[in-house]
């Protein structure tokens, strides 16, 4: 366990101090304000949602194999079971930025109704769509 979360702090520290060299460079060609620390919690809950939406995207295809593809059932559903554990890593990071998100809007908004409305129209749902057809 202690290994963990070694490999874990190491992980945080190397994204803080990419974090800064960026916030510094932005800096240093003028856009001292672009790089907030709203801006870097936005920006991280759209990677997020891109990586679910990926993640989705596999779940897709996995379980089209699965029912329509002669391959390894067995395979699969390890792989489906790995992708489910992801998924609800992604919905809990994800959560954590919206509510972090959320904070910073609140200041500015002083209200939580108008808040969870700014949110929906800045961020939205992300949505993905499986096209299945013959060729």
């Amino acid at each position: 366990m202690a290994k963990y979360s070694r490999k874990k702090n190491g992980q945080h520290k190397v994204i803080e101090e990419i974090r800064k060299q960026l916030v510094l460079q932005a800096e240093r060609w003028g856009k001292k304000e672009y790089y907030t620390p709203q801006k870097l919690e936005e920006m991280v809950l759209e990677q997020c949602q891109a990586i679910k939406g990926d993640f989705l995207t596999e779940k897709a295809n996995l379980e089209y194999e699965m029912q329509n593809i002669e391959s390894d059932k067995k395979e699969c559903l390890i792989k489906l079971e790995k992708l489910t554990g992801y998924l609800k890593k992604a919905d809990r990071t994800t959560l954590i930025h919206k509510k972090a998100v959320s904070r910073f809007i609140e200041k500015l908004v002083g209200d939580r109704q108008k808040t969870q409305w700014a949110l929906g129209k800045r961020l939205g749902q992300q949505k993905v769509s499986v096209l299945i057809g013959e060729d």
